[in-house]
């Protein structure tokens, strides 16, 4: 009896250990997850380059696909004032997360500024012992203006 007991208190404190630290992971990436679009508006290339993997692949809602090197020389040329995330999950896998969102969006072109909302599923891995940004692909894109 002593022995189907132990056994037991080891899975529950197993399990209440995975589960504390699927919710650290989460609120880690929900952040981590903002935190890349303010580096997108204050065009801080240094820290997304640590931010997002070498294979790194934008998806675009107009068809664009950008690689890591495209998306960041998109991000020094262009002027966002704003990227604000809202209704962000995270699924996580070991090793993998799967984030889906919502991005309002103000981008200041040279005659316009434009204003869209998206819906985004981006997915993280965990390379060299850290969270790293491998997709992100906007699934639908609506333009305000």
């Amino acid at each position: 009896m002593s022995r189907i007991l132990l056994v037991l208190t080891t899975l529950l404190i197993a399990t209440m250990s995975y589960a504390q630290q699927a919710a650290a992971d989460s609120s880690y990436l929900i952040r981590f997850n903002q935190q890349i679009d303010l580096d997108v508006v204050h065009r801080n290339i240094s820290s997304l380059d640590t931010m997002f993997a070498s294979d790194f692949v934008f998806s675009h809602g107009s068809g664009n696909v950008q690689g890591k090197e495209g998306w960041l020389k998109s991000v020094e040329k262009n002027n966002y004032p704003a990227r604000q995330h809202d209704s962000v999950t995270v699924e996580l896998h070991p090793g993998l997360a799967v984030v889906k969102g919502n991005m309002a969006i103000q981008r200041v072109d040279k005659d316009k500024t434009a204003l869209y909302r998206l819906k985004y599923l981006r997915v993280y891995a965990i390379r060299n012992n850290r969270w790293r940004l491998i997709s992100h692909t906007t699934t639908k894109e609506v333009h305000d203006n």
